[in-house]
């Protein structure tokens, strides 16, 4: 069935292709060919992510360029998530950042805890920890070879973040966004 097009934002990363419609993510494609997205609790494959992280490359502060927004980050402006690594607990400590409601307003931080299968190297499947004992899938479906633009996806297609590591995205990345 057809949709308005005001409600579809294409984005594009890498070779892959997303439409974000209404909230949640319809349709995967690579440059082969079409390949629907889905999760283990739909009819739809498992989405997929990369193979191999860099930790302490990946560590950084990410700028969030485009986003499908959790209850939490509804309102927020300026998002800026600052990723380090947390030796004691074996894993990246995330400083959640923003203005609430406008671009001037209150500051606000969110900390939360994100685990890995490893380090210096880990799998794109990792686990968002906003409180314990809550583990979130994190799935990071792209991630340039650089380390500065990535996309993390939720497995049931209703969430979805596209960082930078800068507070612009390469022009080249951007185009492939529109």
């Amino acid at each position: 069935q057809a949709r308005p097009k005001e409600e579809e934002v294409l984005l594009l990363i890498g070779r892959r292709r997303c439409t974000a419609t209404l909230g949640r993510l319809d349709d995967w494609s690579e440059e082969e060919g079409e390949q629907p997205m889905g999760s283990s609790t739909s009819k739809l494959p498992a989405l997929r992510t990369v193979k191999e992280v860099d930790i302490p490359k990946f560590i950084g502060d990410w700028y969030v360029i485009g986003v499908i927004p959790t209850y939490f980050e509804k309102g927020a402006c300026n998002p800026i998530e600052k990723y380090s690594w947390d030796s004691k607990k074996k894993a990246i400590a995330v400083d959640f950042q923003f203005n609430k409601g406008t671009v001037t307003g209150a500051k606000k931080s969110i900390p939360q805890t994100l685990y890995v299968d490893g380090y210096p190297k880990a799998s794109g499947s990792m686990k968002a920890s906003p409180f314990w004992p809550v583990k979130l899938p994190y799935l990071l479906m792209e991630l340039s070879d650089d380390h500065t633009n990535c996309m993390v996806g939720y497995p049931s297609r209703a969430y979805l973040w596209i960082m930078s590591k800068s507070k612009s995205m390469d022009k080249k990345v951007k185009r492939r966004l529109q």
